[in-house]
């Protein structure tokens, strides 16, 4: 690769970042206009802060995307931009009323339905230990499936300010590292480093004391570039298992409640946050959450709690890399 498209992924980062810096400040006035606040119920104080900066994170990454990767076909562009853009569509939807929890899942599926029709994946992935497997027919169905279950994963992982951004930058560098190495085509890893670089702005204003945060809009649009990407990079497994402390999360609530509810109908809480101090429920009927465990150990701040569910994932995301480089034979 020439100097010149090696610095191109620097570019993206860059361009993300000083648009989301922007951008997210302008969501936060739109989400202040609108009334969609939320409260930050782990404060020892009273705080309502804007809900859907997430929406500058989205636009950053669309224009950087749309902007630097524009020669490319209309169905890999398509992917990149309009597959997320409709996930966190879904999301904004849920920001401004509460959808259906059985309605819900079915919605953000929606956006694997518009990949199976592009058709840019690839149905033959890389397994570890089996090798190469022929899925043409169960694949396009996992597809439609996993964009459902990632980002409900993704959304329940963005619980405490700072969280969902450390979340997705180690996730999103495990990205842009593998298709570097994988030598993927520049479009993808301009993609990985505009994701990571929209990220990065957003912790700005989401890092603790939260002047804002994500949203659905945001949380979904995360999953969902994630997925198209590792589908795109045909890098599906790195994923599955840089995504496990999210998944696993997501996998505790669902049984711990009885199936898929309403965070809203849930009466208890997991955890207890007393004078700005999160504390483990002593009920064991309580539902099972990620936080809940990492709060058995021992009273937490909120920051620690964030940093600690970013290093989960950084662990992960070793795992992925260490996966990947074994498996397809990159280290010997």
């Amino acid at each position: 690769m020439l100097v010149a498209d090696q610095m191109q992924p620097l570019v993206a980062l860059t361009a993300a970042l000083l648009l989301a810096l922007v951008l997210v400040r302008v969501s936060m006035s739109l989400s202040n206009r609108l009334g969609l606040v939320g409260r930050d119920v782990h404060k020892p104080y009273t705080v309502y802060v804007p809900k859907i900066g997430g929406v500058g994170v989205v636009i950053s990454y669309v224009a950087v995307v749309s902007t630097l990767t524009y020669h490319q076909s209309i169905q890999h562009l398509l992917a990149l931009v309009a597959v997320p853009a409709i996930s966190s569509v879904f999301g904004l939807l849920e920001d401004f009323r509460e959808l259906n929890p059985y309605l819900k899942p079915l919605l953000l599926a929606i956006p694997g339905v518009l990949m199976v029709t592009l058709g840019t994946y690839d149905p033959y992935p890389v397994l570890p230990i089996i090798g190469k497997v022929r899925l043409t027919i169960l694949y396009p169905l996992i597809l439609v499936i996993a964009y459902s279950v990632v980002t409900n994963a993704v959304n329940s992982i963005d619980v405490v300010n700072g969280s969902l951004a450390f979340f997705a930058i180690a996730t999103s560098c495990t990205l842009l590292a593998a298709l570097t190495l994988g030598g993927a085509i520049p479009e993808l890893q301009l993609a990985a480093a505009a994701l990571l670089g929209s990220v990065l702005g957003f912790l700005r204003y989401n890092w603790y004391p939260a002047r804002t945060f994500a949203g659905n809009v945001g949380s979904n649009f995360v999953a969902s570039s994630l997925l198209t990407l590792a589908v795109l990079g045909k890098l599906e497994v790195l994923v599955l298992v840089a995504l496990l402390p999210a998944i696993l999360n997501e996998a505790l609530i669902i049984t711990s409640v009885g199936g898929l509810k309403s965070g809203k109908r849930i009466v208890k809480r997991p955890i207890l946050v007393l004078s700005g101090v999160i504390r483990d429920n002593p009920d064991v009927s309580a539902p099972l959450t990620l936080i809940r465990m990492l709060a058995a150990g021992g009273d937490l701040n909120e920051r620690r709690v964030s940093i600690a569910i970013g290093a989960l994932t950084a662990f992960s995301c070793v795992l992925a890399l260490a996966t990947l480089l074994f498996y397809n034979g990159m280290v010997r």
